[in-house]
């Protein structure tokens, strides 16, 4: 019996060495305890923080692009066409994608054809009258139009069976000028803001190379 007592005594000691020291602090999910903390990289995953936020750099700026469809306004090329008549001359500046063309064969003066590269259909004429221009006012509406130099010219216009036949009388300078086309309405349309911006940079003057008489001197 005194044998056991010592051994028992020993092994009692070997089992309370081997226990963890923590083991009562340890949650359970009897004890109802709240679960384990979220980890630090857990939580920087979800709620960045406000310092680490990517930086814009300057020049990073999404460039914006042009949304399908979108209609450039016309704009105005390098390419001025001038008609000269017997004493002064008519000019105009074309749009981009425009171009020109001298009409062969006409027996009104000088007859010039100005239209789009891509739609050579809408033409429009710069005519060079030399006895004048004239036409039939008969279901034609007449209405005044001003010219970027501040002068009134006469726009005349009718609309017969959806096409539009569409004149503007420049004042004579002396000579005499016009300005008109013939086509169907919507193609009239569909070129309208090029005709616009051409229209306004009209320019009318005398002849440079024009060799003008000069008073006679009275002698006595």
């Amino acid at each position: 019996m005194k044998r056991i007592l010592p051994l028992l005594l020993v092994l009692l000691l070997l089992a309370a060495c081997g226990a963890p020291a923590d083991r009562e602090a340890l949650p359970s999910p009897e004890s109802g305890s709240a679960a384990p903390a979220e980890s630090p990289a857990a939580a920087a995953m979800t709620e960045p923080d406000e310092d680490e936020l990517p930086i814009q750099i300057e020049g990073d700026e999404p460039v914006p692009t042009e949304e399908p469809g979108t209609i450039q306004p016309p704009a105005l090329s390098d390419t001025q066409v001038t008609l000269d008549g017997l004493s002064s001359f008519l000019r105009v500046t074309l749009p981009q994608g425009w171009t020109w063309e001298q009409a062969a064969g006409t027996v009104e003066g000088t007859v010039y054809g100005l239209y789009p590269e891509n739609d050579p259909d809408f033409k429009v004429e710069l005519h060079y009258w030399p006895n004048r221009f004239g036409m039939c006012g008969t279901g034609v509406t007449f209405q005044d139009y001003t010219l970027p130099d501040g002068r009134t010219a006469t726009l005349a216009y009718e609309i017969i069976d959806e096409s539009i036949f569409w004149t503007l009388i420049l004042p004579e300078s002396p000579d005499s000028f016009t300005i008109q086309f013939a086509v169907p309405y919507a193609l009239y349309e569909a070129h309208r803001a090029e005709l616009e911006l051409m229209l306004g940079t009209i320019q009318q003057g005398v002849l440079a190379n024009l060799d003008v008489a000069q008073p006679e001197t009275a002698t006595g």
